[in-house]
Parts: C-alpha cells; sequence; structure tokens
C-alpha cells in the first residue's frame, strides 16, 4: 500500500472555520518534513508505515496548537509539527521497549523456578481427582498414604477392614482409569 500524498494526512483532521490560515500552514509544514518524518519512522521504530498514524497524530495537536496561539509563519509550523511528530515517534518507541523482550533462552536460571502456588494447584488437582469419592473412601485412602494400618482405617471409620479395602481398591481403580494409568502404574 502506497504511503499517502502529505495533503491525504489532513483528511480527518477538523480545522476551525474562519481560520484557513491554519489549513495551509499545516500542509505546508507536512510537504516540508513529510519524507524526514517517514525515514525516522523506519530508523526509530523499524516500519515506515507508522509514519501515517504518527503524522495525523503530531497533525491534530499541532492544530490545536495552532488554533489557540498566534499565527505562525510556514517555517515555525514546520519547527512545530516537527518537534510534535518527534515526541509521538519518542511516546510510541517508549511503548514498545516495554513489551520487547531481550535476550535469549540460555540466559535463564538453569534452576527451574518455584510455584509459589503449588499447594493451592496440588490441592484443587486432588479435588478433582477425588471428585465422585464418598467421603469416608477419600478419608480412608488418605490415611492409607499417611501409612495408617488397615485395621486402624477399618476401626476409625467403624466397617470391616475387608470392606474398607475393597472400597478404595475400587476408588482407586476408577481414578486410574480417569488418568489413563494402567494397573502398573504406566
Amino acid at each position: 500500500m502506497p504511503l499517502p500524498s502529505p495533503s491525504d494526512l489532513c483528511w480527518n483532521v477538523k480545522f476551525p472555520p474562519g481560520q484557513e490560515w491554519i489549513e495551509k500552514t499545516v500542509r505546508g509544514a507536512i510537504e516540508t518534513i513529510w519524507q524526514r518524518a517517514q525515514s525516522t519512522a523506519r530508523a526509530q521504530l523499524g516500519d515506515e508505515s507508522l509514519a501515517v498514524e504518527i503524522m495525523e497524530v503530531a497533525i491534530q495537536k499541532a492544530v490545536n496548537r495552532l488554533n489557540n496561539g498566534a499565527p505562525l509563519e510556514p517555517g515555525e509550523a514546520s519547527l512545530v509539527l516537527s518537534r510534535l511528530y518527534a515526541q509521538e515517534v519518542r511516546r510510541r518507541r517508549n511503548g514498545n521497549r516495554k513489551l520487547v523482550f531481550l535476550g535469549s533462552s540460555a540466559e535463564l536460571p538453569a534452576k527451574p523456578v518455584q510455584n509459589q502456588f503449588s499447594s493451592v494447584d496440588s490441592s484443587l488437582d486432588l479435588e478433582v481427582i477425588l471428585h465422585g469419592i464418598p467421603s469416608e473412601v477419600r478419608l480412608a485412602l488418605l490415611m492409607r498414604y499417611s501409612r495408617t494400618r488397615w485395621t486402624e482405617v477399618a476401626a476409625i471409620l467403624g466397617t470391616s477392614e475387608a470392606s474398607i479395602r475393597v472400597r478404595c481398591q475400587r476408588a482407586l481403580k476408577r481414578i486410574r482409569q480417569r488418568l489413563g494409568i494402567n494397573e502398573h502404574g504406566k
């Protein structure tokens, strides 16, 4: 897409009525700095097509300044527009600088970063895994995990040892099926 001419850049600017000198002055200023503005956008931001957007912002600010101030000669208006354009380029460059990641993955620390939310993630994962399992079977599984004997688990739950053992085995089988793990843990 070809870049617009300097007069095309003024298409969306609202010039104040009764002050036609502003439009003439701004058009002259644009013609004076347009080539330099394109090369500045290419050099500073890496994209010449951004010159259009930046110039439109600078034009609007220049029109506002000329509308509120005394009339300027074309040379002075060119300086004002050039300064406003440079300010907008600087603002965008600084904004882009915050978004650029410098370096490579080789510069990352060799030690893995510790997740500060790993305990919360683990408890949520456990809740999802144990979803649908009766509370007494959950308690039995957790007690067995902490190396409590089957006889003690059965006594605490008030059931027989064989009953709670079978219920835990069935629950573990369902968990393995949901996780896609076979009987041998693979």
